[in-house]
């Protein structure tokens, strides 16, 4: 399986593939998919990043693809432009939300509700574990054979890194898979490295607010 959207192969590989539930926490995870999203605009060319890691529109023309015009059209309605933290922080409250009906559709996930008492619980199990495992055996591929690295997966490895999923993807110890991971990251152009750190800085201050 590949031409998955980035946002589509991250959100796959932050989920457990039979139970449906998150791998890392729920925020750290929606903080990558809304990096995901943006890197979809980036890889388009729609975005651009620039030394000062601020977000700016290069084709103000819409995707064609309802999540990443929704991102486009917030970046391109504001009046100041935003760095990528602020970006990643802004989108990330309903970017599952978004994602999730694409990979329904093409019938690679279902979504399962359940209800407890006060609470009700939504999960994302896939419908083929097979196929939904395809975009995290690339990226451990990919960590052994970098001379077939493409920019998304580059950028997919970044988001790993820096939503600490590098455990799911069995290639040696976590430290030895982060630095394989920050290898690829660094073969990325400027604005793509510039997407990673700020995704990076924001699953920071998500973990300070935790331990408080």
């Amino acid at each position: 399986m590949r031409a998955l959207p980035l946002a589509d192969e991250f959100f796959l590989v932050g989920h457990d593939e039979y139970t449906g539930k998150p791998l890392v926490n729920s925020e750290v995870l929606d903080t990558g998919l809304a990096g995901a999203v943006l890197g979809e605009l980036l890889l388009a060319g729609r975005l651009i990043v620039d030394s000062n890691s601020v977000v700016l529109a290069r084709d103000q023309r819409p995707y064609g693809e309802r999540v990443t015009d929704a991102a486009l059209a917030e970046v391109l309605k504001q009046r100041e432009p935003h760095p990528v933290r602020a970006w990643v922080e802004y989108l990330r409250e309903h970017v599952r939300a978004m994602v999730a009906p694409r990979l329904v559709s093409l019938g690679l996930i279902q979504k399962v509700q359940t209800r407890a008492v006060l609470r009700q619980t939504i999960r994302f199990p896939a419908t083929d574990p097979l196929k939904a495992a395809s975009p995290r055996v690339r990226l451990r591929y990919v960590l052994g054979h970098p001379e077939h690295l493409d920019a998304q997966t580059a950028v997919m490895g970044g988001l790993v890194r820096a939503t600490g999923l590098e455990h799911v993807l069995g290639a040696g110890t976590a430290r030895e898979a982060r630095d394989s991971l920050g290898r690829l990251v660094e073969q990325l152009p400027f604005e793509l490295q510039a997407l990673c750190t700020g995704v990076d800085t924001a699953v920071a201050a998500v973990a300070l607010t935790v331990r408080r």
